[in-house]
């Protein structure tokens, strides 16, 4: 131990006080002082980007219940202010001083903010009653207050973590625990200090202890110091940097470093020993090599007029550094939100506040590296870096208690990685200078636009929208803990997922499902068992046996949704009955039976807003479509089941907005912000039983995407119909329907019974074989036969298939994943190989989301999550059909890997009034890519006993070597005619689809799941190239 008091006393300089009162006025003046000045300070700030002034908020203005929070400056924040203003408006607020805020029991609670709204409009603003506070986050002069340690509220952050990161030497020895550079460092310590750092070394930190009272330790600290500045670390500095860390030299009291000339040791000294005496307990003096940026690439010399009139100036060398913002996802992983660099002469120190930043891609140009290989490189390894340094405080925050983090929802979701690159030797080393979410959010808001442009777009963790996920995501949540959710069938065991799921997120679960024992009736809270919930014909008695149930036993959930196929319509009854926001019966009726979707599709008329016409036919469909468009028009108009007119969808003209237009007629503005209802009675404004299927203004009418069907029920349906046929180009006809055709079962799921038909001949075999195969639910449990085993005969189309997995509120797009299919298993359409993200060119992609959005809308889903099957034709989508729940197989994990968003969630939310707000609709960039193939009993039962069981998938899955989603019981290996999936396969790739490919190749080749040419995933897979 070394003696600090040992040391010569010298003239003690300005320091930060360790009082937090001010010379004059007490605290209640100074925060009013404070409150002004920040005021001030938005209003510069708007000006300076041309932005309106704050306004008093006018009458008439509402708001959802998310609401996030920052107190303190508004520059840190300013970016996440104005895009979470963009997409919830109102929501986003900015407190001045911690008086606009309070505490109530486990709440934080906001009285008075400026909140931000569309188009960056700011309002100061009151309420009553105080709005509770779903996500925090604070700055200075505000940071070290600990607004929510005790409550419940989710934060990016406190005042204890600022403390804790916020300690250069705490976050230097961590990150050289974890194999990350930073500069080598002599650290001269007053214990016990943070972590009770131990003495000794830790890479290229050395922290010393001093010790009160100790007479003799004097000449010992002297040499400590002499030994670093003469160390092997020092041998590449010239220069030597001082500061001093933690207690007072924290956050903007950071003490600003000097830099000193290693060669001068008496210099070195005499600054040392000048800071030691005013250490307080837990405080350092850091003593840390200086790193020189790396030094520009020889360059082309070109001659410049410069030199022809003998007037050319000195040109000096150029160094930069490199910032990062990196944002926590709800995941926990971590994402890059932006990289930008600031480029400075090399023999001075760059700080954010004396350079404009730029791209990556364009300093390393500017500095010499031309090649595109090492850019890459650099830019790839700068990522790794940053990524890393979030990963170090995840884990280390995973390790401390809700007092240590300063709250229960305390959590570090954002951090600024300050780091250059050095030369050691031949080796570029990326070396990390500090971690500073604040000041790398301030300096670098004006460059929105730049960070990653130059960098292969699939790396890894980039994305704008990332700086708004996690408090979106995280205030949603907050806001669902604690919903009673009634959900109407179990499900089989690929749904196994949901019951834990739901339990991670404090939703309380009632559950209604035909088989007593089912394994999930011990996963929720309350459970009712209906024996006859399979035969459908009896919905209405299930619907209000239901409702006596909750009624009997003070049950009243806040939300219902539906993730079984076959019980879609009963939840819409239930919903109906309740008044909670579900589509209206009609409208999940229409979707349910297949030909019927088209039928009423191909029925809609193109609304003007003015008057209602006609939409063209689609290309190649008979005249005799007429008859059927007309049938359905004049049978819905004598229902008074639509008016165009009045009920027109806003179109979809924007995806990252949703709508852009309102109806037509009693509409509220849903421009403005409104209010999420959680219970049915406090969303009266809508009416949840309306049937209002719309076509929108600015896109093509549904019409266009349905296909030519007809629905059979007996062999007389076929030979009636061939009866009126013609003939047509490329085949025979059979009334409205061309051939070749699939022929499936109307109310099917799992793609059981489905078959291309080239005749009617064909066709009629095939109606045979499924009338005397599958005729009742217990022929083949789970696939709608309790629906009836009436089929659909449609024309084929061809191109590629999709998956469109779409959430919809109040008819708004909130969010759309698009997949992409492998080709089906021929004559059946079995499903064989998937790929997320699509392949598909951007603008192709945003075909299939227009268009599963206006298949919806125009069925009446205006509120869910739905999974819509397209195709992708040379002329554009075409519907396959539209399943009015939550995508199934390996959809929904593979959507909250790849993009954060918990489609589960979202129908919960959906269902319980609240709406899933995400940072963009369908920009959302993917974390990866998936591939992934099915293993079907029939062509892997061999293999599923021996190199490939399940217990050897999942342990393969557990170790990351693939991607495993189990769709049945290990009982079911049983081969049949019929068959489902047994399981999905993937792999995941950071970089590119084309290497995720190949190793899930290379992988099911060594399990024994490539049989060609009977299951040739190579076949399969191509289709993707």
């Amino acid at each position: 131990m070394l003696s600090l008091s040992s040391l010569p006393s010298t003239v003690v300089p300005s320091l930060p006080s360790s009082s937090g009162g001010c010379a004059t006025g007490g605290p209640r003046a100074r925060s009013s002082r404070q409150e002004v000045a920040l005021f001030q300070t938005l209003q510069e700030a708007l000006r300076e980007i041309d932005l309106p002034e704050t306004q008093d908020l006018p009458q008439g203005m509402s708001h959802s219940e998310m609401c996030i929070c920052v107190l303190g400056s508004p520059l840190p924040y300013l970016s996440l202010l104005l895009e979470a203003g963009q997409r919830s408006p109102g929501d986003a607020l900015l407190c001045l001083c911690p008086s606009w805020l309070s505490r109530s029991s486990s709440s934080l609670l906001v009285h008075k903010a400026v909140t931000f709204d569309l188009g960056g409009r700011t309002f100061l603003s009151n309420f009553n009653p105080p709005r509770r506070v779903t996500y925090f986050l604070s700055s200075d002069p505000w940071a070290k207050e600990e607004m929510t340690r005790e409550t419940d509220c989710p934060s990016g952050g406190s005042g204890a973590l600022g403390q804790f990161w916020g300690n250069v030497l705490t976050t230097r020895v961590l990150l050289q625990k974890a194999k990350i550079h930073c500069p080598p460092t002599l650290a001269l310590l007053l214990p016990p200090g943070q972590m009770r750092l131990e003495e000794g070394r830790t890479g290229g930190v050395e922290v010393v202890h001093l010790e009160m009272g100790a007479e003799e330790g004097m000449n010992s600290v002297r040499n400590k110091v002499d030994t670093f500045l003469e160390s092997e670390n020092m041998r590449g500095s010239e220069r030597v940097v001082l500061r001093c860390s933690g207690g007072r030299f924290v956050g903007e009291a950071t003490s600003p470093p000097v830099y000193l000339s290693r060669n001068s040791k008496d210099e070195v000294w005499a600054k040392v020993s000048y800071l030691l005496p005013q250490l307080l307990s837990g405080e350092a003096v850091l003593l840390e090599a200086y790193c020189s940026p790396l030094k520009p690439g020889p360059r082309v010399q070109d001659r410049t007029w410069e030199q022809y009139t003998d007037c050319r100036p000195q040109v000096p060398d150029l160094s930069f550094r490199l910032c990062a913002i990196v944002t926590r996802s709800p995941l926990d992983l971590p994402l890059l939100y932006k990289l930008v660099c600031r480029v400075g002469v090399s023999d001075d120190p760059l700080s954010h506040s004396h350079s404009l930043s730029q791209s990556l891609e364009t300093t390393l140009l500017e500095c010499g590296f031309t090649d595109p290989t090492m850019a890459k490189s650099l830019c790839r390894l700068a990522l790794d870096t940053a990524l890393s340094c979030l990963c170090v405080v995840m884990e280390t925050e995973s390790s401390m208690s809700a007092e240590q983090r300063g709250g229960a929802g305390a959590q570090t979701d954002m951090i600024g990685v300050d780091l250059l690159f050095t030369m050691d030797g031949s080796i570029i080393r990326p070396v990390i200078l500090g971690l500073h979410p604040s000041l790398c959010l301030h300096s670098s808001f004006q460059e929105r636009g730049m960070g990653m442009e130059g960098c292969d777009s699939g790396i890894e963790g980039w994305s704008r929208g990332t700086l708004l996920l996690t408090p979106l995501t995280r205030s949603q949540y907050h806001l669902m803990q604690g919903k009673t959710v009634l959900v109407v069938g179990a499900g089989g065991h690929s749904k196994k997922f949901i019951w834990k799921t739901a339990k991670q997120y404090k939703l309380k679960i009632l559950l209604v499902d035909s088989d007593p024992a089912h394994f999930a009736s011990q996963l929720v809270d309350h459970f009712l068992p209906l024996p006859d919930l399979p035969d459908h014909r009896r919905d209405d008695q299930h619907c209000s046996r239901i409702c006596d149930w909750l009624l009997s036993s003070s049950l009243h959930p806040d939300g219902c949704v539906c993730f079984w196929d076959e019980c879609v319509v009963l939840t819409s009854l239930v919903c109906d009955r309740l008044g909670l926001r579900s589509p209206p019966p009609e409208a999940i009726r229409i979707a349910k039976e297949k030909s019927r979707t088209h039928r009423h599709l191909l029925g809609l008329l193109k609304s003007t807003g003015t008057n209602l016409i006609s939409v063209e036919q689609p290309s190649g469909q008979p005249d005799s479509l007429v008859e059927f468009r007309e049938d359905e028009r004049r049978g819905r108009q004598q229902n008074g089941m639509v008016n165009m007119e009045g009920d027109s969808m806003r179109a979809m003209a924007d995806f990252d907005r949703g709508d852009l237009f309102n109806d037509a007629m009693g509409k509220h503005d849903t421009t403005a912000p409104t209010s999420s209802s959680t219970s049915p009675s406090s969303s009266s404004s809508h009416s949840f039983d309306t049937f209002r299927p719309s076509a929108p203004l600015l896109s093509p009418s549904p019409s266009s995407y349905a296909v030519p069907c007809i629905h059979v029920e007996s062999t007389l349906d076929l030979e009636k119909a061939a009866s009126r046929g013609e003939g047509g180009p490329g085949g025979a006809s059979v009334g409205v329907v061309r051939f070749p055709a699939v022929m499936k079962l109307e109310y099917g799921a799992g793609a059981v019974g489905v078959r291309k038909v080239g005749s009617l001949e064909e066709s009629l075999a095939h109606f045979e074989r499924i009338s005397g195969d599958l005729r009742e639910e217990t022929d083949y449990p789970g696939i709608g036969l309790g629906w009836g085993n009436a089929m659909i005969l449609m024309e084929y189309v061809g191109g590629t298939e999709h998956d469109v997995d779409v959430v919809l509120f109040e008819g708004r797009l909130e969010g759309a994943f698009v997949s992409d299919n492998g080709p089906t298993r021929t004559p059946a359409f079995t499903e064989t190989a998937a790929q997320m993200p699509s392949g598909l060119a951007p603008d192709k992609r945003a075909q299939l989301i227009r268009a599963a959005h206006h298949a919806c809308l125009g069925c009446g889903l205006r509120d869910g999550v739905f999974n819509v099957e397209l195709k992708m034709t040379e002329v554009g989508p075409r519907l396959i059909e539209i399943n009015a729940r939550m995508g199934g197989f390996y959809l929904c994990d593979w959507i909250r890997q790849l993009y954060g968003v918990d489609l589960l969630m979202a129908a919960f939310m959906v269902s319980c009034g609240v709406r899933p707000c995400l940072p963009s609709a369908t920009a959302l960039p993917a974390r990866g890519h998936f591939a992934g193939v099915m293993v079907v009993v029939s062509r892997h039962l061999q293999a599923l006993r021996t190199t490939a069981s399940p217990e050897r998938l999942r342990g393969l899955h557990q170790e990351g070597a693939l991607w495993l989603n189990e769709l049945a019981e290990e009982d079911e290996l049983i081969s049949g005619e019929y068959e489902e999936p047994f399981c999905n396969v993937g792999v995941r790739d950071a970089h590119n689809a084309t290497n995720a490919r190949q190793r899930l190749l290379a992988l099911c080749q060594g399990l024994g799941l490539h049989c060609p040419p009977r299951y040739d995933l190579g076949y399969f897979l191509s289709h993707f190239n």
